[in-house]
């Protein structure tokens, strides 16, 4: 399935939106692990908390945003521990740019556009864009190419906020947070428009039998 989604869907628009030494990094390998870290990451982080003395959790703190939220915090987090097995030598270190590029918030975005996690895709790219400070598209209208470390460093602080509100069952202070960094810019939108043609799922054909 996941094969099927990458040749289908990421490959084909990844070479819309991306310049090509970056399309080149988005691979069907990095496809599935921050998949499988990403799920790894519901697993990991603040769960039950303390607020002003009362035992309760994250969920019950953080009320209707709290699920978006933790899917956020998963896609981040799964990302980062993706680097910190190559940190560890489990990963090639030299695959590195195959985590950090498809990080690439108008890929994401537009992948979450029609699916459960649009929030919070749209709230992870927004927001690791404002804090790698990337300013405009470059050639045919592509996002600027990654700078190495930036990615990296834009990741691993936005998973520390993410923890930190979570942890804390700040309410207020995640609303002011997404309200902030929520939002899908003009820059954005447009080259998501672009993405039209390419289907954003795919419907499996059974067999009648095996």
């Amino acid at each position: 399935m996941l094969g099927a989604k990458y040749e289908r869907i990421l490959k084909p628009m990844a070479n819309l939106v991306l310049v090509p030494a970056d399309a080149a990094n988005v691979t069907q390998r990095y496809m599935f692990m921050e998949t499988l870290f990403h799920e790894l990451a519901h697993s990991l982080g603040p769960g039950s908390i303390v607020v002003n003395g009362r035992k309760t959790t994250v969920d019950k703190e953080l009320k209707e945003i709290a699920s978006g939220f933790e899917e956020a915090k998963a896609d981040v987090m799964g990302a980062w521990n993706v680097m910190y097995m190559m940190d560890q030598g489990v990963l090639p270190q030299a695959e590195r740019n195959q985590i950090e590029r498809p990080m690439s918030r108008a890929c994401s975005a537009r992948c979450a556009s029609a699916w459960a996690k649009r929030t919070a895709r749209a709230r992870r790219c927004s927001t690791a864009s404002a804090r790698e400070g990337r300013a405009g598209v470059g050639p045919a209208g592509r996002p600027l190419p990654h700078r190495p470390g930036q990615d990296r460093r834009a990741i691993r602080d936005l998973v520390g906020a993410i923890v930190r509100l979570q942890g804390n069952g700040d309410y207020a202070g995640t609303k002011a947070f997404l309200d902030k960094y929520a939002v899908l810019d003009p820059e954005a939108q447009r080259v998501i428009a672009s993405m039209d043609g390419i289907p954003v799922d795919i419907r499996p054909v059974y067999p009648d039998r095996v």
